[in-house]
This record gives C-alpha cells, sequence and structure tokens, in this order.
C-alpha cells in the first residue's frame, strides 16, 4: 500500500511538473512570437511564384479577422496604398525575374507584413541578331578565355585552370603578350575587368578577387558569396555573374552587393551567363556552351537581343578548343572583338539584325 501512494505522489508531481513546463513554453512562445500564432490578416492573392508577364496587373486580395484601414504594398522602395482588401498592381518599374514584395496590412491597431514572390517575364520577345566578320587576329591559343576588355588601346586577357590562370596585356595585332602576372595555383582565374585605375579579376570558386594597379601590381583582395565567372563595368557598379540567370551588382569601392538582376527573355530565364562586356549602355554577355550572346537591359533584365554566333568556331578543330567566350569592345573606335577558350584567332566583328 505504501508503494502504490509513493507512485500516485510521483505521477502527480510529474504532472503538475509537465503542466507548468507547458505554460511556460507556451508564455515564452507568446513572448517571443512564435509561429504557433495565428496572424490576423492572410494573404490569399497572388500565390507564391505566380508568373506574370512585365506591364501585367497583378490581383492582390488579403482577408482579416479585423477591419482593414489600409494597406501599403512596397516594391523596391515605391510605396502604393490601397483601401480595400482586394486591388490590382502593376509596376511601373519591375525586373525581370522573382521579385521580393512588401505588404503591410493595417487593421484596428494591428499591424502585420506579408512577403509575396512572384516572378517577371519579358514583355518583349528577343530580336534575332547575327554577326559579320571585320577581320581575323591571332590569339593565344593556349589561353582559356575568361575575361576580356581594352585598357586605353590595351587588351586584358584573364585566363582560367589551376595553375595556369593569369592576367595579361597583350598587343590586339600580334597577341603577344606585354606583360603578366601569375595567380597563385589553388586559384581558377575567371572574369576581369577596369573600374578607374583599378583592375579587377574574379575566381571561379575560392569566392575571393583580386585588385591591381595599372602596373598589374596587386593591390587588394576582396571576397563575395557565389561564384564569379565574368565581370564588367557600368559606371560606378561592377556588374558580376556566377553562372546561372543572376547578375550581381557590386560596389567597386568596397565591392559589397547593392543589387542583382536576373535575365528572362518573355518566356524562359537565361543560365550559364559567362563573360560579360559593356557596349553602348547594354549589357553583352557569353552564354557558356552556346554559340550565342545575348544582350541585356541593365535596367530591367530583360533580353533584348540574341545574337547568333554559329559558324564563328566551325574553323577550329573541336578538339583543340572549348566554348565562345570574350568580348572586348573599343569604346573610342567603336570596334567589337570576339574570342574563345583556346581559340587561336580573335575576331573583330559587326553585329546586325538578321535578315
Amino acid at each position: 500500500m505504501k508503494k502504490t501512494h509513493t507512485f500516485i505522489a510521483f505521477a502527480l508531481a510529474l504532472l503538475l511538473s509537465l503542466f507548468s513546463c507547458s505554460g511556460e513554453k507556451e508564455n515564452a512562445e507568446a513572448s517571443h512570437g512564435s509561429p504557433r500564432i495565428k496572424k490576423h490578416s492572410k494573404l490569399v492573392a497572388p500565390k507564391v511564384n505566380s508568373e506574370y508577364i512585365l506591364g501585367d496587373a497583378v490581383n492582390f486580395s488579403i482577408e482579416s479577422k479585423e477591419t482593414i484601414d489600409s494597406i501599403v504594398l512596397d516594391y523596391e522602395g515605391q510605396a502604393k496604398i490601397y483601401q480595400e482588401p482586394t486591388f490590382q498592381w502593376t509596376a511601373d518599374q519591375a525586373k525581370t525575374g522573382t521579385q521580393k514584395l512588401r505588404v503591410t496590412v493595417y487593421a484596428n491597431g494591428i499591424t502585420e507584413t506579408h512577403y509575396p514572390k512572384i516572378r517577371f517575364f519579358s514583355d518583349t520577345q528577343p530580336e534575332a541578331y547575327t554577326y559579320e566578320v571585320i577581320r581575323e587576329l591571332p590569339h593565344d591559343p593556349e589561353a582559356y578565355v575568361q575575361g576580356l576588355f581594352f585598357l586605353d588601346d590595351t587588351l586584358v586577357e584573364s585566363t582560367g585552370r589551376e595553375g595556369l590562370s593569369r592576367l595579361s596585356k597583350t598587343n590586339l595585332l600580334t597577341a603577344e603578350k606585354y606583360q603578366t602576372v601569375n595567380l597563385s595555383s589553388q586559384y581558377f582565374g575567371e572574369g576581369s575587368t577596369v573600374w578607374e585605375n583599378q583592375i579587377i579579376q574574379l575566381t571561379w570558386t575560392s569566392q575571393v578577387g583580386f585588385v591591381y594597379n595599372r602596373a598589374l601590381e596587386q593591390t587588394n583582395t576582396f571576397h563575395y558569396t557565389h561564384e564569379g565567372w565574368g565581370v564588367t563595368t557600368l559606371n560606378n557598379t561592377l556588374v558580376v555573374s556566377d553562372g546561372t540567370e543572376v547578375l550581381h551588382l557590386l560596389d567597386p569601392r568596397d565591392f559589397s552587393e547593392t543589387g542583382r538582376l536576373e535575365v528572362y527573355t518573355h518566356d524562359e530565364k537565361i543560365v550559364n551567363l559567362n563573360e560579360l562586356e559593356i557596349i553602348d549602355g547594354l549589357i553583352y554577355a557569353n552564354v557558356y556552351m552556346e554559340d550565342l550572346i545575348v544582350v541585356i537591359d541593365p535596367k530591367t533584365g530583360k533580353v533584348l537581343r540574341n545574337i547568333d554566333m554559329t559558324g564563328l568556331s566551325s574553323q577550329f578543330n573541336p578538339r583543340e578548343i572549348d566554348a565562345l567566350n570574350g568580348i572586348a569592345h573599343h569604346a573610342a573606335t567603336g570596334r567589337t572583338y570576339v574570342t574563345g577558350k583556346l581559340w587561336p584567332k580573335l575576331f573583330e566583328v559587326t553585329f546586325k539584325p538578321k535578315n
């Protein structure tokens, strides 16, 4: 009998302890905004990852247990106020790709915020372009081209592969190297560009970039959180590709990310964006492993033109070369040059509409 009383006392103590812990847990969750606490409002539409064309009206619908006073929709700092739980929103300056919005509901003294994500495709089909070869020039057949740009009248080229990665000043007409700096064998060199008096070079998966002066003396390093593929300079912004459809926008003064673009046509995203160049304010990008250069609107991410480069590599042995990669534009003369990884030639080209 004594054992029975002892067991009952123990069981009661255990139950009290469990109730006490449960109450403490519920109070703690309530004070810290636990996800178990139901919100007073719900975003019914649009659904997550709904797809639209730029310019489409997006229908929003909010359900609320409280009477809604107002709703504020914010997209990239542009706020609009609505009074009704259902409304239409059309972005005046929307970008392509997945965009995150902020919808704040004010109802009877309660404020709740929702973050819908929707995807925009371009509202225009890319124009079909092709190329014309103006002249052929020699190129180092051992250069695994990752970056190509002009420093005044000097062609600068960065190359990849561990143990073979380098940055070189090159004679455009002869392919002779004036000066070369080699990367440590641990790095796989990638794209390069110039901003003011600084030359900037990426690496592939190390997430480390290098800064040089015009004499190719290394002056700094920097870090980023994604793969490094191509890079170019648009005014005071570095545009960086990472092998996806995303272009990262960096501040060259401290290499912080200030924004991003997602590159889309009217019906698909464009992945494998590689070497980049700015020509007349537009972004030209090689698409890795394709005979294709896409021309991108830097304000929206829309693909404006598809330049078909088919046939340019056909004069080479396919077993001895790799992909088309490398676009350099000489702004003073308006001339544009392209080449590829391990190609023995560099081509001066012009781009023109098909047909």
